[in-house]
């Protein structure tokens, strides 16, 4: 490998470590010890806790911890709220209160963390294009879904929406430009979007 090329990989290697400049968030398992303003990772299952119609968004983490999660936007705190029951990785910043037991996490962002049987969800939006399902993911990446399951997703088009199954490998030739067939065994809707009329 030529010096440049190396420089080149090191350099790309820090850009997605650090988030391309963005905020570098410290691994913790609670927020004991963590101070206020300080930007966090936090892993566990979100729950709802309390009566409606304000229940409070709770991460229950492996060590037996209850965060209380919240956002300032709205866009991330109702795709939290669509992913309860779900494990999920959630960074944020730490806001403090006299009484620690009261401290929560303002969330910046999250990642689904794989399903109990070890499959790993992809996210994305879901868009019907010439009758077709796709789900197009942040990156850019454009999957046709395809199989058993076809026929409840595509009732979701526009949403926002977690899928696991497999991949596969197609010349299909009613499959959307630029998509790999994809097959889901499960599905979750994060961010439903109002019913269409037709």
């Amino acid at each position: 490998m030529s010096r440049a090329v190396g420089t080149i990989v090191m350099l790309l290697g820090a850009a997605l470590l650090y988030g391309c400049g963005g905020k570098s968030a410290r691994a913790v398992n609670d927020l004991n010890g963590s101070a206020d303003g300080e930007f966090v990772r936090l892993e566990g299952e979100l729950t709802l806790r309390g009566s409606t119609p304000f229940p409070t968004l709770v991460l229950a983490t492996s060590t037996g911890a209850a965060v209380t999660v919240d956002s300032r936007s709205s866009e991330i705190q109702h795709e939290l709220k669509g992913l309860v029951s779900m494990r999920v990785a959630v960074e944020g910043t730490v806001v403090t209160s006299t009484d620690p037991t009261l401290s929560r996490l303002d969330a910046a962002g999250y990642d689904l963390l794989p399903l109990p049987g070890g499959e790993v969800p992809i996210v994305g939006t879901l868009t019907i294009e010439a009758d077709q399902c796709v789900l197009t993911v942040k990156d850019g990446t454009r999957y046709w879904i395809c199989g058993d399951l076809v026929g409840a997703i595509r009732e979701y088009d526009g949403a926002r929406i977690w899928v696991v199954g497999a991949a596969t490998d197609t010349t299909a030739a009613q499959r959307p430009k630029q998509t790999t067939p994809f097959t889901p065994t499960g599905y979750g809707v994060i961010n439903e979007v109002a019913p269409r009329v037709n």
